[in-house]
């Protein structure tokens, strides 16, 4: 069995960061929600493991594995996805 988790790349005043947790919320999929303009330390970790600045990114962690999404409409897709 196969252990995920979900971490979105966000900041407040992002139109596209709030389409994917409106998605988010209707998919039923749990997201922990890091605000990379609140927590200096997830902007530092979103560039340095992400590749880039660019928000909403969605890091995806299963079994050990991390993987990082970028442009909403693809972590829309994935989360319709996995729900």
């Amino acid at each position: 069995m196969s252990k995920s988790s979900y971490a979105l790349y966000h900041k407040v005043h992002c139109p596209y960061c709030r389409q994917v947790i409106a998605a988010m919320e209707t998919s039923n999929v749990t997201l922990e929600l890091r605000d990379t303009e609140k927590n200096l330390a997830f902007n530092k970790e979103l560039i340095e493991q992400g590749g880039k600045k660019q928000v909403p990114c969605l890091k995806i962690t299963e079994n050990g594995q991390e993987s990082w999404l970028y442009e909403s409409g693809d972590i829309i897709n994935y989360l319709n996805k996995i729900a």
